[in-house]
């Protein structure tokens, strides 16, 4: 079957005012009226209605009744205690109770005559010379253990040391980092150039557009979409105009790559991919997001070191000469006398600081395991379980109201660009 190129009438649209109403005016407008109300009525249904309706003269329920908020109170009720118990109750608990067990005071005093006597050792140049050579000539083997004894301890599933590490880098570097605009910019140029191409959003396309695919959009639309919408696919044809995309894709590679790259370039693509880089923040995404991102984090690197351990074995012997004098250098051209008094004492509140925060974190684990044994959990979950359907919706629309109301906003302009898609398939008919 030939391919028919595909003519827009806009001519026929401004042909007189009850056209302009009807086919230009009206479908915008209807659109959008209607994607605010279903999207009032889905937030609606949320809440409301308070209490279970039944179909007259039976017991049989009436669907969506009582709402979504109230029907489901008790799994509400369990997972704002899950959240509480395991996240903000214990922080507070932890908090509080370290405060109590660790002074940051006494460890600045530890951490001060540390350091005072690793200057001191530092000041002898005979002795600077020969921990240099010592622990140069060592450092090959050091490094060496430490990546052997870390894949094993990984591979025996028994040691989580590393787990651990990884876990605290991502919460105090990389969950706080951010990518700068220049570098957001060479980072969307890179995937334009290499993954986002024309031709690989074509070949995308052509596995994406098969026929059983087009047959399952077909059905799926006729099996779960709404009448409206029903009737609009039997009148664009989905089904022929993804068979009459996919044949112009597939007969037309040049011409379709010229046209994906000329909306790639209209829609501007490569610099929204880079607005969105640079204004990505991890801080931003729930919870139980992070801590997925977080596991797998761990689970990539974990990974990684077991399927290439004998590739890291080698390169750690292949740089063993370069880790020496790196050390060697490192320590040797180190002068405490250079080091500013003010520097060394913000570095002994900064070594102070850390590690106080660090026993706190570690013995707030321990205090942690407490927290089942107070039931908090049940009591929060009672607690809840007893608020009314209209209490849930205060508590809820208290944090959320805007974004509930922004939500509804968001099905307007939905509806109202459907209304624009109208518009252009009216074009399509002389």
């Amino acid at each position: 079957m030939p391919w028919i190129p595909i003519q827009f009438h806009f001519d026929t649209l401004v042909a007189n005012n009850t056209t302009i109403f009807w086919k230009i005016i009206v479908p915008p407008v209807l659109y959008g009226m209607h994607g605010f109300l279903a999207t009032w009525m889905a937030v609606w249904a949320l809440f409301h209605p308070y209490k279970p309706y039944y179909w007259p003269g039976t017991k049989v329920q009436v669907p969506l009744t009582p709402g979504i908020f109230p029907k489901r109170r008790s799994k509400l009720a369990q997972a704002v205690a899950a959240t509480v118990t395991d996240t903000l109750l214990t922080t507070a608990d932890i908090k509080t109770k370290v405060e109590g067990l660790l002074t940051e005071s006494n460890i600045y005093l530890s951490v001060d005559i540390f350091v005072e006597s690793v200057l001191i050792e530092f000041r002898d140049t005979a002795k600077l010379h020969r921990l240099a050579s010592d622990l140069a000539e060592l450092s090959p083997t050091v490094l060496h253990h430490l990546i052997e004894s870390t894949i094993e301890s990984v591979k025996s599933g028994k040691d989580h040391r590393l787990a651990s590490m990884i876990e605290k880098i991502f919460d105090h570097v990389i969950l706080s980092a951010r990518i700068s605009q220049p570098q957001a910019q060479l980072l969307a140029s890179f995937l334009m150039e290499a993954i986002i191409t024309p031709e690989k959003v074509r070949s995308a396309l052509l596995i994406l557009l098969t026929p059983q695919n087009i047959t399952a959009l077909d059905d799926s639309i006729q099996a779960h979409a709404g009448t409206g919408y029903k009737i609009l696919a039997r009148l664009i044809g989905i089904k022929r105009v993804c068979q009459e995309a996919r044949n112009f894709l597939e007969k037309e590679p040049e011409e379709s790559n010229r046209v994906i790259n000329d909306l790639v370039t209209r829609f501007s693509l490569k610099e929204q991919v880079a607005r969105q880089i640079s204004n990505f923040d991890l801080r931003s995404l729930p919870l139980q997001t992070i801590a997925r991102a977080k596991e797998n984090l761990v689970i990539f690197i974990e990974s990684f070191l077991l399927n290439y351990q004998s590739d890291l074995l080698n390169a750690v012997n292949q740089i063993g000469a370069e880790a020496m004098a790196s050390v060697r250098a490192t320590i040797i051209n180190f002068n405490p006398a250079s080091v500013p008094a003010a520097w060394v004492t913000r570095v002994k509140q900064d070594i102070a600081h850390f590690a106080y925060l660090y026993l706190k974190r570690e013995l707030g684990v321990l205090l942690e395991k407490a927290i089942p044994a107070l039931g908090m959990y049940s009591l929060i979950t009672n607690k809840i379980d007893l608020f009314t359907a209209e209490q849930i919706e205060e508590v809820v629309k208290r944090i959320c109201k805007q974004e509930l109301l922004w939500l509804e906003i968001f099905g307007g302009i939905i509806g109202f660009f459907m209304g624009i898609l109208q518009i252009l398939v009216n074009a399509l008919t002389p």
